[in-house]
């Protein structure tokens, strides 16, 4: 059988450990902070915190390249291969456009629009990686990908406050101050059609709402296969997810992947974001 790669862009925030773990390559999302461009490689959560907090800059992300995809798929095809590729949500991002130019002329690529971004990538890349270690085609994978596994992740975050959302243009002025004033902590989750939208608002200090999330999470997934949950922060009070961990415990979550998230949702979000990461039955 024909070596099936399986790829990712950066935005699915897998660590070393995982990409090594299932052989998994990744493509890296571009980053502009003021005139200067380049990587999410080059840069860690910390450089993003500096840049708009001291240096009062908005860092923006920009789309993997064109030629970066083609040359990880020309290589995972050279000798009769196949390579399936998870994009960070089509409706995020132009990746998942350019990645399908990319593969045009080429056998055995197949591109997926994730509908997802960070661990909800990641997760479904995992699981391609499962269904191809079970011995699966690259089409069987792909079909499995599309058909059922996307409609069962189920991402979503709280926000402590909306600063990040609003240098980036992505709140305005007088919904940031509302927010404050009362303290209103939004929570965001990603729609059927790969969308981040805004969902249930929870109020009172950044503890009491996480928790409060965490419970109306579980409560939205009654079918939720508790095998595992990743949650996935920015820069938060260690003593949150510790929490969060212990009322996942309590639910009956036999695995907690507990992990940071990578540069491009702290360019949006900035600190102080919890998510969760959950796999429907």
């Amino acid at each position: 059988m024909s070596k099936i790669i399986i790829s990712v862009d950066s935005t699915a925030d897998l660590t070393l450990e995982m990409l090594t773990k299932y052989d998994i390559r990744k493509i890296n999302t571009g980053v502009v902070i003021g005139s200067e461009a380049m990587t999410d490689a080059d840069l860690t959560p910390e450089d993003i915190y500096k840049a708009v907090e001291i240096d009062g800059l908005v860092p923006k992300t920009n789309a993997c390249l064109e030629t970066d995809y083609r040359e990880l798929f020309e290589d995972a095809t050279k000798d009769g291969g196949s390579i399936i590729h998870f994009n960070i949500s089509d409706r995020l991002s132009a990746s998942h456009t350019n990645a399908k130019r990319a593969a045009e002329g080429l056998n055995g690529v197949y591109v997926v629009d994730s509908k997802m971004l960070t661990f909800g990538i990641g997760i479904l890349a995992i699981k391609a990686c499962e269904m191809r270690d079970k011995g699966m085609s690259a089409k069987e994978i792909y079909d499995e990908i599309i058909g059922s596994t996307i409609k069962n992740v189920d991402v979503s975050f709280i926000i402590n406050d909306l600063k990040y959302l609003y240098k980036g243009g992505r709140a305005s002025g007088l919904k940031l101050l509302g927010a404050n004033i009362l303290k209103i902590r939004p929570s965001l989750e990603m729609d059927g059609s790969g969308m981040l939208v805004p969902a249930r608002k929870f109020k009172g200090d950044f503890a009491h709402a996480v928790r409060e999330f965490t419970k109306h999470k579980l409560e939205q997934n009654p079918n939720v296969n508790k095998d595992f949950v990743i949650l996935a922060h920015s820069d938060i009070d260690p003593k949150i997810p510790a929490q969060v961990i212990e009322d996942l415990k309590a639910a009956g979550f036999k695995e907690i992947w507990h992990h940071n998230v990578g540069v491009s949702v702290t360019i949006h979000c900035g600190r102080n974001t919890i998510g969760m990461v959950m796999f429907n039955n």
